[in-house]
Formats: C-alpha cells, sequence, structure tokens
C-alpha cells in the first residue's frame, strides 16, 4: 500500500477506522481526576509479602561478606584455576528447589 497517495473511503479520521463513527462523550460522563498527586480518597494497601519484599531490599546492602574470600575466588576464576564439584552443585541445587516445594 502506497501510504503517500491516501485518498477514498479507506482513509481513517479522528482515530477511527473507515465506516465507524467515533463515540462522542461529553465531562460529564467521564470520571474526573484529581489535580494533585496526593489527593483525599487515593490509598495503597501492601501485602505482607511486599512488606517483606521491601524490608530484604533495603537491608541488602547491609550484608556483611568477606571482601578478601570474594577476591580470592575472583582471581582463581581468572587464571583458571577455580574447581568446581558437580555433585555437591547439584546436591545443593536440588536442596533448594525442596526448600522451594
Amino acid at each position: 500500500m502506497d501510504i503517500k497517495n491516501l485518498t477514498g473511503g479507506n482513509l481513517r479520521t479522528e482515530g477511527s477506522p473507515s465506516g465507524v463513527k467515533p463515540r462522542v462523550t461529553s465531562t460529564a460522563d467521564r470520571p474526573s481526576t484529581p489535580k494533585t498527586p496526593g489527593a483525599i480518597g487515593e490509598s495503597v494497601t501492601l501485602t505482607q509479602t511486599a512488606r517483606t519484599m521491601s524490608a530484604a531490599r533495603e537491608n541488602a546492602s547491609d550484608v556483611p561478606f568477606n571482601e578478601a574470600k570474594v577476591a580470592e575466588i575472583k582471581g582463581a576464576i581468572a587464571e583458571g584455576r577455580y574447581s568446581i564439584d558437580n555433585q555437591r552443585l547439584a546436591d545443593r541445587m536440588l536442596g533448594f528447589e525442596r526448600l522451594l516445594s
């Protein structure tokens, strides 16, 4: 379809498909929207899960870790001398899956 030469009955006007009249509504039919944020009548309720996740996110930056051990492991990975015990990894993954079910 050549969009440069659009003419005729298949041309849409006012965002409606051809042959369909746009619905006209008065402003009285539309719900009023508050002009300012935090207007009266607005409320948000968080579930216990959401509160727990929010607290976990806030506390995540406070989790201590052994920086020396992390640096040692990173170096071992970079040098190719970090070995992975596949059986131990699989057992731990299965244990984690059991916790989820």
